[in-house]
């Protein structure tokens, strides 16, 4: 499967069908269409606000952490990037802009809202703009995009036998091209393929309903020869093996076309201030 005579043939495959593994993707015009072309940022006031909050650096390798519950927010090991992906709903190739640390300089926070109130993501938003000084503007692009459609040869994944709370439930096994477990519903299918291949995947498959997945793509399986003066890189194979593997293993396939989509563009951000 997938046998390639050269790099001629080989690498268009990963550029076209993967292209960038931070980019997002869909059908239409290569346009541009800015919204917002104002800077946003939250006035103090705008949005509720944690009574206290301490932010310090963190430099070790524990196990990043992301805790918002009852009255509280609890990081550890975070990246600033990280931070605003939760508190806006964006994936990583859904915002661009700002200085390097955002993705290489980590933070801790603890932070409280006044009881009894609940701690909420409009509290972070508050925060990012309040201590990081985080200010923004949105735009809509004509980007790619993975359709998500059932393959020629038929669905190979079983419907879960229980259905009950089809809106709940995730994989007992994730690993980078790893997906296994029962009663997965479809949209965490589609949303944990995305983060796999790096890219938005819509659901066109038409199906709903929760499913047992066992997704382990075999990289050794491909036979790809390509020029060693521009090899493919590991990065590369294991996308190539994760679209053969969908295919093969879910009986669902993944297609390149174009959409609009949304991207949070940072226009400016501070490390953060003193507690």
């Amino acid at each position: 499967m997938h046998k390639r005579t050269g790099m001629r043939t080989a690498r268009p495959l990963v550029q076209e069908s993967l292209a960038a593994v931070e980019a997002t993707i869909r059908i239409a015009a290569v346009a541009l269409i800015l919204n917002c072309p104002l800077s946003q940022a939250q006035a103090p006031g705008q949005l509720p606000e944690f009574e206290v909050a301490s932010i310090r650096p963190n430099k070790t390798n524990e196990r990043m952490y992301y805790g918002l519950r009852n009255a509280s927010l609890t990081v550890r090991n975070m990246t600033v990037k990280g931070l605003i992906q939760i508190a806006y709903g964006k994936r990583d190739f859904q915002i661009t802009g700002g200085p390097a640390w955002i993705t290489s300089e980590c933070f801790d926070i603890d932070a409280k809202a006044e009881r009894p109130q609940r701690a909420t993501h409009d509290m972070e938003k508050s925060l990012l703009a309040s201590r990081f000084q985080l200010k923004f503007h949105r735009e809509t692009k004509e980007t790619s995009v993975y359709s998500l459609v059932v393959a020629r040869g038929g669905l190979k994944m079983k419907l879960s036998a229980d259905q009950t709370d089809p809106e709940k439930g995730g994989p007992r096994e994730l690993a980078p091209g790893r997906l296994a477990g029962e009663g997965i519903p479809m949209y965490v299918i589609t949303n944990l393929l995305s983060n796999m291949l790096g890219r938005a995947v819509i659901n066109n498959t038409g199906l709903t309903g929760k499913y047992d997945v066992n997704l382990q793509p075999v990289p050794e399986s491909l036979q790809l020869q390509t020029d060693s003066a521009d090899p493919l890189t590991h990065e590369d194979v294991l996308n190539l093996a994760i679209l053969e593997a969908i295919e093969k293993q879910l009986g669902l396939k993944i297609e390149s076309i174009k959409a609009a989509g949304e991207v949070l563009v940072i226009d400016h951000i501070e490390h953060p201030s003193a507690n």
